[in-house]
């Protein structure tokens, strides 16, 4: 029996900060991966040990929720853990605090192993459901059920997908769609308010030399947007988002 939980320590770069001063979410999501990854290193599960078998993670779905965004030079932790295990799905959590462990922000994800040849998703192998999984914290609630879809996009950008745009599986890495998600809503909506929670589920991949349409458009609820990524060439559905938005903290 081997506790599946970690932290990982990051301090805020000015790299990863927006013109307020405090980390942007593709910045946290990025640190979340990171102490995915060291975490699925100890348990001898990581991206690289699924390599040897021709197969590798992908992410299908997360919700995160911030409650405050740590500043430049912040030293903040990342705790992880896999908390669930389905045929072909593996839950993990994250929890983000500060120094004085004040919880900065939550997110719950769902992961795939992907055959790196057939470009296929497949049940988990017996390298990763050989390990008992015991959280060692209480699980979030699973991100679950459909999200509202986008029917008349009010604003949409065009980005081609270049080479620092692919990750180690050769596809668009999901930080990125993420990060295009974003900059389609409104700009006075990014200047005057601030990411409170984002919902995504990524459905397809998206592979160097494509062309991806960002679409957005306010939900019904108050400060909430619809996101729908999807490729140019082909018109498939790439990624299927939803945000929540807040006035600026004072």
């Amino acid at each position: 029996m081997i506790a599946t939980g970690s932290a990982s320590q990051f301090t805020v770069r000015s790299s990863e900060i927006d013109y307020r001063g405090q980390a942007t979410l593709p910045a946290l999501v990025s640190y979340m991966h990171e102490a995915a990854w060291e975490n699925t290193v100890t348990l001898g599960i990581s991206m690289y040990d699924l390599l040897k078998q021709d197969m590798t993670w992908v992410l299908q779905r997360m919700r995160v929720e911030m409650f405050r965004y740590p500043r430049h030079s912040e030293k903040v932790s990342v705790e992880t853990w896999a908390s669930g295990r389905e045929r072909i799905f593996m839950h993990r959590d994250f929890r983000i605090y500060n120094a004085a462990r004040e919880l900065l922000g939550q997110a719950t994800s769902v992961w795939l192993v992907m055959d790196m040849v057939k470009r296929q998703l497949v049940s988990l192998p017996e390298l990763i459901t050989s390990i008992e999984v015991v959280p060692t914290e209480e699980p979030l609630p699973f991100a679950k059920g459909k999200l509202p879809q986008l029917q008349e996009a009010l604003y949409e950008l065009q980005i081609p997908v270049r080479w620092h745009d692919i990750d180690l599986n050769r596809h668009v890495t999901n930080t990125r769609y993420l990060q295009w998600a974003l900059d389609s809503v409104p700009l006075e909506v990014l200047e005057q308010q601030q990411l409170r929670e984002v919902e995504i589920i990524f459905r397809a991949e998206s592979l160097l030399g494509d062309t991806v349409i960002a679409a957005v458009a306010p939900a019904e609820a108050p400060s909430t947007y619809l996101h729908k990524l999807s490729s140019q060439e082909t018109g498939k559905e790439l990624v299927q988002a939803i945000t929540k938005w807040r006035g600026l903290e004072s």
